[in-house]
């Protein structure tokens, strides 16, 4: 059997057998507040991150941590209730430096999805 019949075989057998559509993905950030390599304000006041379903309460995260390990958010971290694919938290005033947002949901599927991204505080 060719690479071809061999591929057009794995996928048959893999391949769904009902109709219906399976609502089975990760959730994926779509959008983040300071973006992923921006610079933001030192008076923020918060940082957020919004997906592309609604996630489950259990498990949701967001910290922000500065360039020498500290941990700068107020610890509050929620999921908007008018909108369950965003989650914010409440961050002190922020000095000049770099900072890593470090996110962690569970998806509507069950999968624990986490990551982190940067921004900058310039003077």
């Amino acid at each position: 059997m060719g690479a071809a019949a061999g591929d057009a075989a794995a996928l048959t057998l893999i391949a769904p057998t009902s109709k219906s559509p399976i609502a089975l993905a990760h959730a994926i950030v779509v959008r983040r507040s300071p973006t992923e390599g921006g610079v933001a304000a030192g008076n923020i006041g918060r940082v957020d991150v919004w997906y592309d379903a609604g996630i489950r309460d259990s498990l949701a995260a967001l910290a922000v941590v500065s360039e020498g390990g500290e941990r700068v958010d107020k610890r509050d971290a929620s999921i908007d209730s008018a909108d369950p694919s965003h989650v914010s938290v409440s961050v002190n005033p922020l000095n000049p430096g770099k900072y890593t947002v470090r996110y962690r949901a569970l998806s509507a599927d069950g999968h624990l999805v986490s990551g982190a991204w940067d921004f900058e505080v310039k003077p």
